[in-house]
């Protein structure tokens, strides 16, 4: 293995742990030559574990990140065998309008759809541009982890110190909007601590004294595949 494919083996996961979750989910389901989205590909996101597995995939991926940008297309040049494009992009632009429908056989996001101006909207356009029987494999915050929650809100916004924008759900809220939009619901898992690398458990007060440090919660996510 030449020193560029060993320096972008796995790009670093310090603080975010939920693309490898998002991976499990259909690492047993792609075929070689599968067209895949990943929304918010940073450096290579759930993308770099499928191709570990199957390195002839045509990924395309956006992200509005142009630094992570940059390491994510190095990456793929030494990993993927078949076709890749990544470029600037926010996930709250029409898919439709960008893609055209029925495109992609997998849709991936990890750790993105709880920024995106309205979720519930860009879930449904995901189904849109999926091919017949395709995949969607996301994530999405867990409002019952979050010290900020108001208890009773299936749906909640959440603002941070410096003014982002999340959105936390019940998971009975989730299986309702993913049945209103068509989706068949294959799985939905609760993962804890998708926040931190460290095997421990925090204290209620702890938790405040990190969000007070912190843009993002140490939350809790559901890790959700859905078919067309």
């Amino acid at each position: 293995m030449g020193a560029l494919n060993k320096k972008y083996r796995i790009p670093d996961e310090t603080y975010w742990c939920g693309q490898k979750p998002v991976a499990r989910l259909i690492l047993n389901k792609i075929k070689k030559n599968n067209t895949i989205l990943e929304i918010g590909i940073g450096k290579g996101g759930v993308t770099k574990y499928l191709l570990k597995k199957q390195p002839y995939l045509n990924i395309i991926g956006f992200d509005i990140n142009e630094a992570s940008l940059k390491e994510a297309k190095v990456f793929l040049k030494s990993r993927c065998k078949a076709k890749f494009k990544v470029f600037k992009m926010s996930q709250d632009v029409s898919l439709v309008k960008k893609f055209g429908r029925e495109k992609f056989d997998f849709v991936i996001s990890s750790g993105v759809m709880d920024y995106a101006k309205d979720p519930d909207k860009v879930i449904f356009n995901i189904k849109k541009i999926l091919k017949s029987g395709g995949y969607f494999a996301f994530t999405l915050f867990d409002n019952l982890s979050s010290t900020d929650y108001d208890g009773k809100s299936p749906k909640q916004q959440y603002i941070s110190k410096i003014g982002i924008k999340t959105w936390g759900y019940r998971d009975f809220y989730v299986k309702k909007l993913l049945k209103k939009i068509g989706f068949h619901l294959c799985s939905v898992s609760l993962f804890k601590k998708l926040h931190t690398n460290r095997h421990i458990e925090l204290s209620h007060t702890e938790i405040k004294a990190i969000r007070k440090n912190l843009d993002d919660p140490y939350d809790d996510h559901f890790v959700i595949l859905v078919r067309k």
